[in-house]
C-alpha cells in the first residue's frame, strides 16, 4: 500500500498538474468505496475548480471552489496514474487504461486524467470542511505536521501497552504509517518492533520521533515524481529493511530477520535492534 512517501508523490504531481483546473468526468466502479451515492458526488464535483490538493497520512484531499473536499484513500497496492491529455477532455481513456477495462477509479479535469486501474479497497469520500474537521480529528496527527513535536509526540505515546510497531501503525495516535514504513523507522531508531511502548524510556521516544521525520522526509526526498521510491525500495538504502529477510543489514552486515506481531511480519536487526535491558530481564 502506498505510504506516506509516496502518497506525497502523487500529490506533488496532483498538485501540479489539476490545479486551477475544473472536473470534467469523475467515475467509481466500486460503490461500497463511497460515503455517498455517486449522483450527489457528481452534482457537488461536476465542473467544479480545483484550488488545491492536500496531503494527510495517507489520504489525498481535493479541495474544491465550492467549499466540498475530494478525499482519496489508495488501497493496498493500489497504483495512481497521471496522464496530460492532448486533445482536451473529450479525448478517451489513455490506451493503457482502457487495455485493461475500465478503470476502478477515474478522474477527468480539463487535460490531466487520474486514473487508479484495479483496486479491491479504494475509497472516495465528498466531505464538507466540518465533515473533514471531524473526521481528522478523530484521527492521530500526521507525522510530519509542524504542530507534532517531540513533546507531544511523547504524550501521544506514553504508557501505551501496545507493541512499537502497533503504536506506529496506529492511526489513533498517527495517520499514515504503514508496515514498511514502520519497520524502517523502529530499525532507524535501534528499537525492536516487538518492544512495548510504555517500556520506552524519554530518550527512546525522542530517538524514534527524530527517526520518524529523518525516514519519512528521506524517503519523500527519493521521489521520482510519479509516486515511487527513486531506487524502488520505498525508502533509502540506508533504512530500507522492511521485506528483506535474510540480507545484510546495512549498518552491521548482520542478516535481516523477521518476527511475527499480531500474525503480521515485522523486519529487524537483532544487532543493531536489541531489546532494552528492562525487556530483556
Amino acid at each position: 500500500m502506498p505510504g506516506i512517501p509516496e502518497i506525497e508523490g502523487y500529490r506533488k504531481r496532483l498538485d501540479q498538474d489539476t490545479v486551477g483546473q475544473r472536473i470534467r468526468r469523475l467515475d467509481m466502479q466500486r460503490q461500497s468505496g463511497l460515503n455517498v451515492e455517486m449522483e450527489r458526488i457528481h452534482d457537488l464535483t461536476l465542473g467544479r475548480l480545483i484550488l488545491f490538493v492536500e496531503r494527510r497520512g495517507a489520504d489525498l484531499i481535493f479541495h474544491l471552489d465550492n467549499g466540498q473536499r475530494l478525499v482519496l484513500r489508495l488501497g493496498q497496492e493500489d497504483e495512481l496514474q497521471i496522464d496530460r491529455l492532448e486533445a482536451g477532455p473529450e479525448e478517451e481513456e489513455p490506451t493503457a487504461a482502457a487495455s485493461a477495462g475500465k478503470p476502478a477509479f477515474s478522474l477527468r479535469v480539463d487535460s490531466v486524467a487520474v486514473i487508479v486501474a484495479k483496486s479491491r479497497s479504494l475509497q472516495l469520500l465528498l466531505l464538507s470542511a466540518k465533515e473533514l474537521d471531524q473526521l481528522q480529528r478523530e484521527q492521530g496527527p500526521d507525522p510530519l505536521s509542524r504542530h507534532l513535536t517531540a513533546e507531544r509526540f511523547r504524550q501521544r505515546f506514553a504508557k501505551r501497552r501496545s507493541t512499537l510497531k502497533a503504536a506506529l501503525m496506529n492511526p489513533a495516535l498517527l495517520a499514515g504509517i504503514d508496515s514498511r514504513y514502520a519497520d524502517n523507522i523502529a530499525f532507524a531508531a535501534g528499537l525492536p518492533p516487538s518492544v512495548r511502548v510504555d517500556q520506552l524510556q524519554e530518550e527512546d521516544l525522542d530517538r524514534l520521533y527524530l527517526s520518524m521525520i529523518h525516514v519519512l522526509q528521506d524517503a519523500i526526498e527519493r521521489q521520482d515524481g510519479d509516486g515511487s521510491a527513486a531506487d524502488g525500495s520505498g525508502a533509502s538504502y540506508e533504512w530500507g529493511i522492511a521485506g528483506k529477510t535474510g540480507e545484510p543489514c546495512p549498518r552491521c552486515g548482520t542478516p535481516i530477520e523477521e518476527m511475527m506481531i499480531q500474525r503480521k511480519p515485522a523486519y529487524y536487526c537483532p544487532q543493531c535492534q536489541p531489546l532494552p535491558p528492562a525487556v530483556e530481564s
